[in-house]
């Protein structure tokens, strides 16, 4: 089969891409021939270090439209000689796209979304907080223009529960939207020795709890600086390692951890291979005010459950469809500092715990996530649009 795969996704250090990159090469290796279409080069697409080459330049929300329409060109020329058409979108509000696409090719297509739409009563209470990371994602991402489609393609593909609820009651057919989960780059995610990664990494032997990801507050990168005051009371020697992606404001991030008295526990790293940053991890905590603003199932959460490494993460809908807590992570109520610092403490105190929740989540991905078995469940899609039937797919 010809796939030919595509995102309109303007950051390449984002899990929408990982995850593209990662089912492309997961496809080839079932013998299927893929070509992927996006807003980066193939030098870029193919690099080796992804997170090295990767650019951190901020657009504007009209600079990032006219990208958009220099990618669907791109897919247009590159789907040609395809036989179907994996296109994937941020979220249903951008189905539009998906429409006109359609329009254009009459090619057989199935459409996949990255993440769901916004909850606006959520959104517009953090509004004043950081007016322009959500004023964009109020006005585009919710159910209004969601609903502005003809949903046209043969098939949808999702990769929770939560999402395909959400298609549901947006109307989509549900025997037409299967739930198949995201992949991440397996290739990068090599766990070494503990003091080895932290030789390298130039960190202490010493409790790390580690942040990876954007300086967004959606992150809630904010609320475990202010949960890991706490922290220190109880571990001193505890050590809060952030790695940042070069996307968002260090110095909101900076005169916070110096207004904490956190300085001499801080430490903050650049753009590092994942896999070394969670080897030398104690814990990873992921503190997200919502799920919007990632792949549907956060990559960098599935990276850590796939290294095998205590995290404690957000009491959400989507993560609880992921992560069951006291299992494979602890839960924390979003936006709740009290809770989280009280979450982390308990996995640092608990060795034990901590040797569960590691088999657990082995036990997890590897079962539920190898790249073989996704992307045989997207291949099954493939054909069921090819086919033109309407069989309801289980999900992986």
């Amino acid at each position: 089969m010809k796939i030919c795969l595509a995102s309109i996704h303007p950051r390449m250090l984002s899990g929408q891409i990982e995850g593209l990159i990662a089912l492309a090469e997961a496809l080839q290796d079932l013998g299927h021939s893929v070509q992927i279409a996006s807003a980066f080069s193939a030098d870029q697409i193919l690099a080796e270090k992804r997170w090295a080459v990767a650019t951190s330049d901020e657009k504007t929300l009209a600079s990032k439209f006219l990208r958009i329409g220099g990618v669907v060109r791109t897919i247009a020329q590159l789907s040609k000689d395809c036989d179907l058409l994996h296109f994937n979108l941020p979220t249903p509000a951008f189905a539009f796209l998906a429409d006109v696409v359609q329009l254009a090719l009459q090619k057989p297509m199935v459409v996949g979304f990255e993440a769901h739409l916004a909850s606006v009563p959520q959104i517009l209470r953090r509004l004043p907080a950081a007016p322009q990371f959500y004023l964009p994602r109020l006005m585009i991402n919710n159910s209004l223009v969601a609903r502005a489609t003809l949903r046209r393609s043969r098939r949808w593909v999702v990769s929770s529960e939560y999402q395909r609820r959400e298609l549901v009651g947006l109307g989509y057919p549900d025997h037409r939207v299967d739930v198949i989960a995201n992949l991440i780059d397996y290739k990068k995610l090599t766990k070494g020795p503990r003091l080895a990664a932290r030789s390298a990494l130039g960190l202490p032997d010493a409790p790390l709890v580690v942040f990876a990801g954007h300086y967004h507050d959606v992150k809630g990168h904010d609320l475990l600086i202010e949960a890991f005051r706490e922290v220190v009371r109880e571990r001193p020697e505890a050590r809060l390692v952030f790695a940042w992606s070069g996307i968002g404001n260090r110095s909101k991030v900076q005169a916070q951890i110096a207004a904490a008295g956190l300085s001499s526990h801080f430490i903050e790293l650049g753009r590092v291979a994942i896999g070394d940053l969670f080897s030398a991890a104690d814990l990873v905590v992921l503190p997200y005010r919502f799920s919007i603003g990632q792949a549907a199932f956060p990559g960098t959460v599935l990276e850590a459950m796939w290294l095998g490494v205590p995290l404690v993460t957000s009491r959400l809908p989507l993560l609880r469809e992921l992560v069951e807590d006291g299992r494979e992570g602890l839960l924390a109520n979003p936006g709740d500092p009290a809770d989280l610092a009280q979450q982390m403490v308990r996995l640092l105190n608990d060795e034990a715990l901590c040797e569960r929740m590691v088999e657990a989540q082995q036990e997890k991905m590897q079962n539920g996530f190898s790249a073989a078995r996704l992307a045989e469940a997207y291949v099954s899609t493939y054909e069921r649009a090819l086919e033109g039937q309407t069989r309801v797919l289980q999900p992986a």
